[in-house]
């Protein structure tokens, strides 16, 4: 059994930042309660620094694990971004810091409300509206739809909520049904969350799946680059959209049941295979060719809007400069697109199984080479993990 406060104290000595040993903790944790292997297993993948459910999910063997980026790694060389991070690190900032050039593409900002639950009315809040205690429910008779989210990320969309009017009702993430009562108790207890508007998805991507919005997980790097004058180029290094399912209810997130579905950044192009988590799947199989609920086939769709959101993608690559690792999560809409924030530290697992290993392409491998990979000992994982049994 782990002693996981060992582990933690064993992470933080050997160089990995307070908080992203916690997280990594976390996803540890996770790992052990839900993964059963053999011993032997276990020590294979750990002592290359990947955690042990990484070999049925790569397909790792002695021949290709040296392409895929181990999750010890990946920790380890954390923080990607300099201080300028603080642009991106909540969604707040990242309103303000993307200023006017930018405005088409976020959402309508409504609330900010506080720690200590005052609220803090936005730029786009609507004048017709009383600056009361039914403010929120107010607000939402009249769009009929909102997101209440944490500002600061979340792993997994966690506190995230959508929330419907239903006459005289309220619906959260398309299946809780409450009383206007029990919502207006359920927000008295919210802190450090916004109230946004709600994106609609494309047309075309609604026919995929209706019932939750379809988003858009893309990884850029910034390239390294000898010359300290030249321009710096960014590369695309994990794009994939996720669906819902019945599944999955309000979410896409594939470990709520929902399904990722690599694409081409320059084409647009979807891969004719989706990826799914096995224990949500019908035929014990994580790969489908189409929808399971709409029937829908992947191979030959493509992103609607999709040369209009790759360019601006790469202006606001530009536009962060100073930053070298950015996951956007995109909503596709019948205007364009919406962003719905920007990750310092997106997760980089299910991205290089629905696109290609990131140590594989010359470039990307320089990427991480130059944020200190090569100095990493992975097999320092199973040794941490030996010492902190209990």
């Amino acid at each position: 059994m782990v002693n996981y406060d060992k582990m933690y104290e064993l992470l933080v000595q050997h160089g990995m930042q307070n908080k992203i040993a916690k997280l990594f903790i976390k996803k540890f944790k996770i790992e052990e309660e839900a993964y059963i292997c053999s011993e032997v297993e276990k020590k294979w993948a750990m002592s290359r620094g990947f955690f042990p459910s990484r070999v049925d999910l790569y397909g790792l063997n002695d021949s290709n694990y040296k392409y895929y980026l181990p999750d010890y790694a990946d920790f380890m060389m954390h923080p990607y971004n300099n201080h300028f991070a603080i642009w991106i690190n909540d969604k707040l900032s990242l309103k303000y810091t993307l200023g006017r050039d930018f405005a088409e593409i976020m959402p309508e900002y409504y609330l900010y409300i506080e720690n200590n639950g005052e609220y803090t009315y936005l730029q786009d809040v609507p004048v017709s509206i009383k600056k009361d205690e039914n403010f929120i429910l107010n607000l939402l008779k009249e769009k009929k739809v909102l997101i209440i989210k944490p500002n600061s990320s979340k792993s997994g969309g966690e506190g995230v909520m959508k929330v419907e009017w239903d006459l005289e009702n309220i619906r959260i993430n398309n299946k809780e049904e409450i009383s206007i009562q029990e919502f207006q108790d359920r927000i008295q207890n919210l802190g450090n969350n916004i109230v946004t508007e709600y994106a609609y998805q494309h047309s075309e991507l609604k026919q995929i799946w209706p019932k939750s919005e379809c988003t858009l997980r893309i990884i850029m790097i910034k390239l390294p680059h000898e010359d300290k004058y030249t321009e710096s180029q960014w590369k695309c290094v994990v794009s994939f959209a996720r669906f819902g399912t019945s599944v999955s209810g309000g979410t896409s997130n594939l470990s709520s049941g929902g399904i990722g579905v690599g694409f081409d950044f320059q084409t647009g192009r979807f891969n004719s295979i989706g990826l799914r988590q096995v224990e949500f799947s019908n035929n014990n199989q994580s790969g489908c060719k189409e929808h399971p609920d709409t029937h829908v086939v992947w191979e030959g769709v493509v992103l609607p809007n999709w040369n209009y959101v790759k360019d601006t993608l790469y202006k606001v690559c530009k536009h962060y400069g100073s930053l070298s690792h950015l996951g956007f999560d995109v909503i596709i809409t019948e205007k364009g697109f919406v962003l719905c924030e920007i990750n310092s530290k997106p997760a980089l697992n299910v991205g290089q199984v629905m696109c290609e290993p990131l140590l594989m392409a010359e470039d990307s491998r320089s990427y991480f080479m130059s944020k200190g990979y090569s100095n990493i000992d992975c097999s320092e994982l199973y040794k941490i993990y030996n010492e902190s049994q209990k």
